[in-house]
């Protein structure tokens, strides 16, 4: 009898380490995962999945990374580890449409010579070569379409579900996106609308900024008196909207309510305006138009340009020449750093550096249905400022101050502007998309761009991320919805917060003693230095009296009990970090097992009773 219940005790385990092992065969290869991180890192955005549930088309994404290079230091092999696991997330929301193949780009290998077809090189691992090629990028193919990342950086991660998402959207699209450009200044090289400026500007060249936009989309010129937009065109840029009229006022505002993306760009003060005037024209008294606005249009939807004013910020205020060889800071011209952009934003989060001469100012609350993200915009300690008081620098003191937007992304359902208009749109039937910016100079190249001439031709190449920040959104608009407001991931990089405390409050108690030292120090080395002069003109040495030697003796007591203090602090230190270390590891390291017994204890127990 015994034998028997032997034998069943042995068919069960064996029956249950079967289960086990069969369960775990079938659950393996699916992807069953909980994040629970504080800024969720791990999870995808609602766009990405959207366009990822929207895949109506095969696209393969290939992972190239030396991970056979034995020279590859731990934070890469770690990051490669954390993309290889988002790309497995891609694939496994595709609904099979995506497949995600990884390669090792070995020298002299299939892969490497492939890897260099899609335009990834290989990076120096060291500065003498002796570590060999890094090869670490991502291509996506569709059909005959191809997109790629040459080469991934870690200050990239951050936005790399956006770079990831972009370059599938570009290859899952048949259609190039189309750009319309509108403007009363000569951006596109040709002679503007305004009278005016016809014969100054004949002859010049396209704007830089203008000139990469023909390259990466196809272009088309809408004249400022036009009263239609054309249908092909997806996003319209708009530059400088002087004089619009109202025909073309309804022309934008239908343009937006049929689903058209528009970027407008506005400013209370053009100096290139100002400068582009014919001066015979001048002469004639017609002043240039200087100042622009959207404020019919955008009333409607509760935002406006405040007119005669300028956003301040006494933190990004510009060094100005004043004449007469002086130089003043000018909280008006806005040279903006990482405080007054938006760092959470993709579209913007890798920006540091933008130049905004007088920018306007927006001000008012989203009409209902809308939705405002603020891109770049003054600290909290901002002001508005009139022009003429930002012509002559002289700011005064702000009666108030506040954060003041200078670019802002607007979504969602927009309403129009002209309700009296019997035919036409009177809101979007989809949720719609217009990015705001408040100063038309920042994309000027005399703004934005220092050209150099190297063998005879012309070479310019950005001085700040203006430029970036202007095709970053363009890029944003022209792709697919899923790339409208897709977040910057915070970084992976968790800290050990309490470990840091420890050493913040260990480093402030040895700054104190280090302090007090240094002080006992140099009143001991003046005392000295005193007596050294008491020395006789004679050349003889002097002899240190008895008070004078118990002084010294009773500092060099003192320096000794400090020392001893700080090596007690640093002990400390140490034995609070080792503590804390101590916890954490028996933590990890029992938690499992102690789980697992309590469970089965309790289970013990359940069965003991039920019988």
């Amino acid at each position: 009898m015994n034998q028997m219940k032997k034998m069943t005790g042995l068919a069960g385990v064996l029956l249950l380490l079967g289960i086990l092992i069969a369960f775990n065969a079938v659950v393996r290869p699916m992807r069953a995962r909980i994040d629970v991180t504080e800024d969720k890192l791990y999870t995808l955005s609602d766009g990405t999945k959207q366009l990822l549930g929207d895949l109506d088309r095969d696209v393969t994404l290939k992972f190239y990374f030396s991970k056979s290079n034995d020279r590859l230091p731990v934070p890469m092999k770690n990051f490669a580890a954390r993309v290889r696991d988002l790309l497995r997330e891609y694939e496994s929301r595709s609904g099979g449409y995506l497949v995600v193949e990884e390669y090792d780009p070995k020298p002299d290998s299939d892969e490497e010579e492939w890897a260099q077809r899609y335009g990834l090189q290989g990076q120096a691992l060291d500065m003498f070569g002796m570590g060999g090629q890094l090869y670490f990028g991502i291509v996506a193919v569709s059909g005959n379409r191809e997109a790629a990342i040459p080469m991934l950086a870690q200050s990239a991660e951050p936005r790399l579900e956006y770079l990831l998402t972009r370059m599938i959207s570009e290859v899952a699209s048949e259609k190039t996106a189309r750009v319309g450009i509108m403007s009363a200044l000569p951006v596109n090289g040709s002679a503007p609308a305004n009278p005016y400026m016809m014969q100054q500007q004949s002859g010049s060249q396209p704007w830089s900024l203008i000139s990469e936009i023909e390259r990466q989309y196809e272009v088309e010129p809408v004249e400022m008196t036009a009263t239609n937009i054309a249908a092909d065109i997806d996003t319209l840029l708009l530059i400088h909207p002087a004089d619009i009229t109202d025909d073309t006022l309804y022309a934008l505002d239908q343009f937006v309510l049929r689903g058209g993306r528009l970027m407008a760009f506005t400013d209370p003060m053009c100096i290139t305006a100002m400068e582009n005037a014919n001066p015979q024209m001048m002469q004639m008294g017609q002043m240039p138009q200087g100042e622009s606005d959207l404020n019919q249009l955008t009333s409607a939807w509760g935002i406006e340009m405040t007119a005669g004013q300028m956003a301040a910020d006494e933190s990004a205020a510009s060094l100005l020449n004043a004449g007469g060889g002086r130089a003043q800071r000018n909280a008006a011209w806005l040279s903006l750093r990482e405080p007054q952009i938006n760092g959470e934003d993709v579209a913007t989060g890798s920006l540091s550096s933008m130049m905004l001469p007088f920018a306007g100012a927006f001000d008012g609350t989203v009409s209902n249905g809308l939705e405002k993200t603020e891109l770049l915009f003054t600290e909290d300690d901002g002001f508005t400022v009139s022009t003429s008081a930002a012509r002559t620098g002289d700011l005064g003191r702000p009666l108030s101050r506040r954060r003041v937007p200078m670019a802002m992304r607007l979504t969602g359902t927009f309403r129009t502007a002209f309700p009296d208009k019997e035919d036409g749109l009177k809101e979007s039937a989809k949720p719609g998309v217009v990015v705001l910016v408040s100063d038309v100079d920042m994309l000027a190249d005399r703004f934005a761009t220092q050209s150099m001439n190297l063998f005879g031709q012309r070479m310019v190449q950005p001085s700040n991320d203006n430029f970036a920040f202007a095709l970053n959104m363009l890029e944003q608009l022209c792709g697919s919805e899923a790339l409208i407001g897709l977040r910057s991931r915070n970084s992976f990089d968790r800290p050990f917060d309490r470990v840091i405390e420890l050493e913040k409050e260990a480093a402030f108690k040895w700054q104190s003693e280090e302090e007090r030292l240094n002080q006992k120090l140099q009143t001991t080395q003046q005392r000295l230095n005193s007596l050294q002069q008491s020395r006789g003109d004679d050349g003889q040495q002097t002899f240190l009296t008895p008070e004078q030697e118990a002084e010294v003796k009773q500092f060099r007591e003192e320096v000794f009990q400090t020392q001893q203090s700080l090596k007690e602090v640093r002990k400390n230190l140490r034995r609070d970090i080792e503590r804390l270390g101590v916890r954490v590891k028996a933590l990890n390291i029992l938690a499992i097992p102690l789980l697992v017994a309590a469970f089965g204890i309790a289970r013990g127990l359940w069965i003991k009773k039920t019988r």
